[in-house]
């Protein structure tokens, strides 16, 4: 079950100007999120990808491929959740597997889910532009919280890894493994407690497909 808010009294209906997305720390470039998303019969989603923004064109994009609980789920509903969210456990739990209903809520009552650990989101409308490519248009979002972070090695090693095993998993190519070792190895010196959790569970998922 989806909640239904953290607080409906206190949601506003949206304003009509647009979300500003460097407000939600959305930059030129591709940054990392997890999108959440809902079927038409209600069944959430939650995975990591990239939003590609390129503010020379002021055009934001993400790539949706086929076979893809996000693709069909957007291209049935046209519409797509950005979550900002700094836990390295939800990367990898989000991309192998599904998050319990619990950890979503819905902003307005219906429509498209958002996570409730998210420290800001933004909801989008897609137009699918051509192949694979669909064009995002801000909508609303919230920021919940502003925390200073800064940069931390293992976080993004963990989300390397995360990419480099979705790649073998696809195909099975050997030199991502010692990839995967290698940033693995960051995290343990850079990462914290939550880093070395996500690492310890992508490497068990590791085994279990090789």
């Amino acid at each position: 079950m989806i909640s239904r808010d953290r607080d409906q009294q206190q949601h506003k209906p949206p304003n009509a100007t647009r979300p500003n997305p460097d407000d939600f720390g959305i930059h030129d470039g591709i940054s990392e999120i997890i999108a959440t998303t809902i079927s038409r019969s209600g069944i959430p989603n939650a995975a990591p990808i990239g939003i590609i923004r390129n503010q020379n064109r002021d055009q934001i994009c993400v790539r949706l491929f086929p076979g893809t609980h996000t693709r069909q789920n957007v291209i049935e509903t046209g519409e797509i959740a950005a979550n900002i969210i700094h836990d390295p456990v939800v990367y990898v739990e989000s991309t192998f597997g599904d998050l319990t209903g619990d950890v979503f809520e819905l902003p307005d009552g219906a429509g498209c889910p958002v996570l409730k650990g998210a420290s800001a989101w933004m909801i989008f409308r897609c137009r699918q532009l051509k192949g694979n490519l669909f064009e995002l248009t801000p909508v609303r979002g919230e920021i919940h919280d502003t925390p200073v972070l800064c940069t931390n090695r293992g976080f993004n090693a963990v989300i390397e890894s995360l990419v480099h095993a979705t790649r073998y998993q696809l195909n099975g190519d050997e030199r991502y493994l010692d990839l995967i070792k290698h940033y693995g190895q960051i995290v343990q010196v850079c990462g914290g407690s939550r880093e070395k959790e996500a690492i310890s569970k992508l490497n068990t998922i590791i085994k279990e497909i090789s």
